[in-house]
Protein backbone atom coordinates (compact mmCIF):
# COMPACT_ATOMS: atom_id res chain seq x y z
CA UNK A 1 0.00 0.00 0.00
CA UNK A 2 2.73 2.28 0.72
CA UNK A 3 4.58 1.95 -2.52
CA UNK A 4 1.02 2.56 -4.30
CA UNK A 5 1.03 5.75 -2.43
CA UNK A 6 4.40 7.03 -3.13
CA UNK A 7 3.90 5.89 -6.78
CA UNK A 8 0.96 8.52 -6.96
CA UNK A 9 2.59 10.98 -5.40
CA UNK A 10 5.41 10.78 -7.51
CA UNK A 11 3.29 10.73 -10.25
CA UNK A 12 1.33 13.75 -8.84
CA UNK A 13 4.55 15.97 -8.42
CA UNK A 14 5.58 14.68 -12.25
CA UNK A 15 2.33 16.16 -13.64
CA UNK A 16 2.25 19.17 -11.32
CA UNK A 17 5.86 20.10 -12.11
CA UNK A 18 5.78 19.81 -16.27
CA UNK A 19 2.43 21.91 -16.19
CA UNK A 20 3.98 25.11 -13.34
CA UNK A 21 7.33 24.52 -15.75
CA UNK A 22 9.25 23.48 -12.69
CA UNK A 23 11.07 20.53 -14.02
CA UNK A 24 14.32 21.57 -13.57
CA UNK A 25 13.48 22.61 -10.13
CA UNK A 26 11.75 19.12 -9.35
CA UNK A 27 15.08 17.32 -10.66
CA UNK A 28 17.52 19.17 -9.00
CA UNK A 29 15.20 18.61 -5.90
CA UNK A 30 15.75 15.53 -6.07
CA UNK A 31 18.89 14.66 -7.06
CA UNK A 32 20.01 17.07 -3.99
CA UNK A 33 17.07 15.28 -1.97
CA UNK A 34 18.39 11.90 -2.78
CA UNK A 35 22.05 13.38 -1.80
CA UNK A 36 21.28 14.87 1.20
CA UNK A 37 19.83 11.57 2.38
CA UNK A 38 22.66 9.16 1.62
CA UNK A 39 24.95 12.11 3.72
CA UNK A 40 22.53 11.31 6.75
CA UNK A 41 22.39 8.19 6.34
CA UNK A 42 26.26 7.63 6.33
CA UNK A 43 26.51 10.15 9.58
CA UNK A 44 24.09 7.74 11.36
CA UNK A 45 26.27 4.19 10.67
CA UNK A 46 29.01 4.49 13.26
CA UNK A 47 26.63 5.09 16.07
CA UNK A 48 24.51 2.32 14.62
CA UNK A 49 26.98 0.22 14.65
CA UNK A 50 28.70 1.02 18.04
CA UNK A 51 25.58 1.00 19.76
CA UNK A 52 24.29 -2.55 18.04
CA UNK A 53 27.77 -3.98 19.43
CA UNK A 54 27.06 -2.59 22.43
CA UNK A 55 23.93 -4.21 22.44
CA UNK A 56 25.12 -7.70 21.67
CA UNK A 57 28.14 -7.26 24.30
CA UNK A 58 25.63 -6.34 27.15
CA UNK A 59 23.63 -9.30 25.79
CA UNK A 60 25.90 -11.85 25.89
CA UNK A 61 27.45 -10.35 29.30
CA UNK A 62 24.23 -10.82 31.30
CA UNK A 63 23.33 -7.08 31.37
CA UNK A 64 20.59 -7.73 29.57
CA UNK A 65 19.01 -10.45 31.67
CA UNK A 66 19.72 -8.26 34.45
CA UNK A 67 17.92 -5.37 32.88
CA UNK A 68 14.82 -7.49 32.28
CA UNK A 69 15.16 -8.93 35.69
CA UNK A 70 14.78 -4.96 37.00
CA UNK A 71 11.68 -4.45 34.26
CA UNK A 72 9.81 -7.55 35.26
CA UNK A 73 7.32 -6.26 37.84
CA UNK A 74 6.62 -3.33 35.19
CA UNK A 75 6.26 -6.21 32.25
CA UNK A 76 4.05 -8.51 34.63
CA UNK A 77 1.54 -5.34 34.80
CA UNK A 78 2.16 -4.57 31.09
CA UNK A 79 2.08 -7.91 29.22
CA UNK A 80 0.46 -10.40 31.79
CA UNK A 81 -0.11 -12.95 29.06
CA UNK A 82 3.82 -13.38 28.29
CA UNK A 83 5.05 -12.68 31.87
CA UNK A 84 2.96 -16.15 33.17
CA UNK A 85 4.08 -18.16 30.01
CA UNK A 86 7.80 -16.30 30.55
CA UNK A 87 7.93 -16.65 26.25
CA UNK A 88 9.43 -13.39 25.39
CA UNK A 89 9.78 -11.54 27.80
CA UNK A 90 13.68 -11.36 27.58
CA UNK A 91 13.00 -10.18 24.46
CA UNK A 92 10.86 -7.66 24.83
CA UNK A 93 13.27 -6.45 27.63
CA UNK A 94 16.05 -5.85 25.17
CA UNK A 95 13.68 -4.17 22.49
CA UNK A 96 12.56 -1.81 25.10
CA UNK A 97 16.76 -1.14 26.88
CA UNK A 98 16.95 -0.32 22.89
CA UNK A 99 14.52 1.98 22.68
CA UNK A 100 15.26 3.59 26.39
CA UNK A 101 18.79 3.73 24.99
CA UNK A 102 17.45 6.09 22.07
CA UNK A 103 18.63 3.55 19.49
CA UNK A 104 15.48 2.51 17.83
CA UNK A 105 17.27 0.92 14.79
CA UNK A 106 18.96 -1.45 17.17
CA UNK A 107 15.74 -2.15 18.67
CA UNK A 108 13.88 -2.96 15.57
CA UNK A 109 15.70 -6.57 14.98
CA UNK A 110 15.13 -7.04 18.77
CA UNK A 111 11.25 -6.05 18.38
CA UNK A 112 11.04 -8.34 15.23
CA UNK A 113 12.43 -11.33 17.73
CA UNK A 114 10.04 -10.10 20.36
CA UNK A 115 7.01 -10.14 17.65
CA UNK A 116 8.19 -13.51 16.81
CA UNK A 117 7.86 -14.72 20.27
CA UNK A 118 4.61 -13.06 21.27
CA UNK A 119 3.09 -14.32 17.97
CA UNK A 120 -0.86 -14.49 16.85
CA UNK A 121 -3.59 -16.52 17.95
CA UNK A 122 -4.92 -19.21 16.72
CA UNK A 123 -7.26 -17.81 14.40
CA UNK A 124 -4.32 -15.84 12.87
CA UNK A 125 -5.09 -12.33 14.91
CA UNK A 126 -2.58 -10.40 17.20
CA UNK A 127 -3.30 -11.33 20.97
CA UNK A 128 -3.19 -8.31 23.74
CA UNK A 129 0.45 -8.51 24.33
CA UNK A 130 1.35 -8.10 20.88
CA UNK A 131 -1.14 -5.76 20.25
CA UNK A 132 0.19 -3.46 23.61
CA UNK A 133 4.11 -4.42 22.33
CA UNK A 134 3.29 -2.75 18.80
CA UNK A 135 1.95 0.48 20.35
CA UNK A 136 4.82 0.67 22.98
CA UNK A 137 7.23 -0.05 19.93
CA UNK A 138 5.46 3.40 18.39
CA UNK A 139 5.87 5.32 21.17
CA UNK A 140 8.31 4.01 23.02
CA UNK A 141 9.74 5.07 26.62
CA UNK A 142 13.37 7.15 25.73
CA UNK A 143 16.12 8.37 28.04
CA UNK A 144 18.63 8.98 25.77
CA UNK A 145 17.69 9.77 22.28
CA UNK A 146 20.89 9.43 20.47
CA UNK A 147 19.39 8.61 17.13
CA UNK A 148 17.44 12.14 17.50
CA UNK A 149 21.02 14.19 19.11
CA UNK A 150 23.40 12.19 15.57
CA UNK A 151 20.39 13.86 13.42
CA UNK A 152 20.34 17.15 14.97
CA UNK A 153 24.16 17.12 15.05
CA UNK A 154 24.12 15.78 11.28
CA UNK A 155 22.12 19.20 9.85
CA UNK A 156 23.88 21.40 11.29
CA UNK A 157 22.20 22.28 15.02
CA UNK A 158 24.27 24.34 17.18
CA UNK A 159 23.16 22.91 20.00
CA UNK A 160 21.86 19.34 19.09
CA UNK A 161 21.04 18.25 22.39
CA UNK A 162 18.71 21.18 23.10
CA UNK A 163 15.52 18.48 22.84
CA UNK A 164 16.53 16.06 24.53
CA UNK A 165 14.34 16.81 28.17
CA UNK A 166 11.83 17.45 26.15
CA UNK A 167 12.26 13.90 24.22
CA UNK A 168 12.15 12.03 27.18
CA UNK A 169 8.81 13.93 28.46
CA UNK A 170 6.75 13.35 25.37
CA UNK A 171 8.59 9.74 24.83
CA UNK A 172 7.64 8.64 28.54
CA UNK A 173 4.10 10.52 28.18
CA UNK A 174 3.02 8.90 25.17
CA UNK A 175 4.18 5.24 26.30
CA UNK A 176 1.68 5.80 29.71
CA UNK A 177 -0.98 6.58 26.91
CA UNK A 178 -0.06 3.94 24.10
CA UNK A 179 -0.22 1.60 27.21
CA UNK A 180 -3.49 2.67 28.98
CA UNK A 181 -5.19 2.93 25.47
CA UNK A 182 -4.49 -0.63 24.85
CA UNK A 183 -6.27 -1.94 28.11
CA UNK A 184 -8.81 0.47 27.59
CA UNK A 185 -10.10 0.04 23.82
CA UNK A 186 -10.18 -4.36 24.91
CA UNK A 187 -6.28 -4.62 24.42
CA UNK A 188 -6.74 -6.37 27.99
CA UNK A 189 -9.59 -8.77 27.47
CA UNK A 190 -8.11 -10.49 24.56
Amino acid sequence: MAIKISGVIIIISVVCALFTGNANALTEAAISGGTRAVTVAFSLLPMMCLWCGIMKVAENGGILNAFSRLLSPILRLVFPKTAKSGEGVNEISTSLAANILGIGNAATPLALNATKKLGCKSDGSAGSDLITFTLIGCAPPCLFPTTVVALRAASGSSDPTSVVSLVIVCSFTLCVISIVLSRILGGGKR
